[in-house]
């Protein structure tokens, strides 16, 4: 499993310090997404491998979690590690009471890493996130894919975009980096991410790695109800990779 570099570390505890001194944050919304969706709190119950995480009418209610495969080559006189992981998760995700939509997520991670006596930094990481989303009662069937670099040699330290299509619908992923209120997170470290349909806001999730964050979910009410549930799980998948990229 990788390790937490020093920076990593470092900037976690400010994010603590940070949360209680000015407590609970909400992340900064479209405006029409805002008026038109319910701010939906998601619930983490039980302890186990894959958060159960429940919002509203849906819920994550059974997981599997693989193990993180990990391998690194560093040369001879250097102080660079380059470094791959690769894990694999999938739950089961309920929507409304009567939708089940099955999740199969992978993710791949190349990250380098400098280390010198006993202090070492992040320099770089690309982590390329996929999750399969498919319908249980029908052939309907949704791919997400996430791309997030961070690191000291990325601007701003975290960057991420990503996409959500069927083959034909295409839906924009976008990274949210501000609260509510105007003010940017400590480290810039991201809030969570804003979905967009024809440059239309559909959706959101806010999925900090900020642990004492609550975490959210909006969708916007007019949606037909399959694509709320194909959202809602992407929402879930998103939560779900923001907990694996903690514990990691």
């Amino acid at each position: 499993m990788k390790k937490i570099p020093l920076m990593i570390l470092s900037m976690v505890l400010a994010i603590a310090c940070s949360s209680t001194a000015f407590g609970q944050k909400v992340m900064k919304l479209d405006n029409e997404l805002k008026a038109n969706s319910k701010q939906l709190e998601a619930k983490r119950k039980g302890f186990s491998s894959v958060g159960k995480y429940e919002f509203g009418p849906d819920k994550i209610v059974s997981g599997k979690a693989g193990w993180t495969v990990t391998k690194s080559d560093k040369k001879f006189f250097s102080f660079k590690t380059n470094s791959e992981s690769k894990k694999k998760s999938s739950f089961v995700f309920v929507a409304n009471g009567t939708d089940t939509l099955m999740v199969n997520t992978s993710t791949n991670t190349k990250f380098t890493e400098t280390e010198i006596q006993n202090f070492s930094w992040l320099n770089q990481s690309v982590d390329n996130y996929m999750a399969a989303i498919a319908s249980a009662s029908d052939t309907t069937a949704w791919q997400l894919i996430l791309v997030t670099g961070s690191g000291a040699d990325v601007e701003g330290n975290f960057k991420a975009a990503g996409v959500m299509t069927d083959g034909v619908t295409k839906i924009r992923i976008t990274e949210v980096r501000q609260w509510d209120d105007g003010k940017t997170p400590v480290m810039k470290v991201i809030c969570g991410y804003e979905f967009f349909l024809d440059d239309r806001s559909i959706a959101a999730v806010q999925s900090s790695i900020d642990t004492f964050q609550k975490r959210y979910v909006w969708l916007r009410q007019d949606l037909d109800e399959r694509m709320k549930s194909f959202l809602a799980a992407a929402a879930a998948s998103l939560m779900v990779h923001t907990d694996d990229s903690i514990a990691e």
